[in-house]
């Protein structure tokens, strides 16, 4: 017996490099919608979490500036440098 026969004749084998079957219907644009759907709802899915703490600290960043603008009216004055050098605030003009 060899140990590299050929395949039998009465068994028919597909070609392991054939493509698809170009007779074969293709599928509707609904299922193709879907399946090109998925991606997209992965990475959004994915990015969600990010998106929502980006939200949160713009929002707790806003409320601490402004309650720290509120309480150090020339804090912000101090730290940031104005352009022209002239180092007084607008509102005490």
């Amino acid at each position: 017996m060899r140990r590299d026969r050929p395949p039998s004749r009465r068994t028919v084998h597909p070609d392991p490099h054939a493509g698809p079957d170009p007779t074969a219907p293709l599928p509707s644009p609904r299922v193709m919608a879907v399946f090109a759907a998925f991606p997209v709802a992965l990475v959004a899915v994915a990015s969600f979490p990010v998106a929502a703490a980006l939200a949160l600290a713009l929002v707790v960043g806003a409320v601490a500036g402004a309650a720290i603008q509120r309480r150090y009216p020339s804090a912000v004055d101090r730290t940031l440098p104005v352009p022209g050098g002239d180092s007084t605030a607008a509102s005490d003009r």
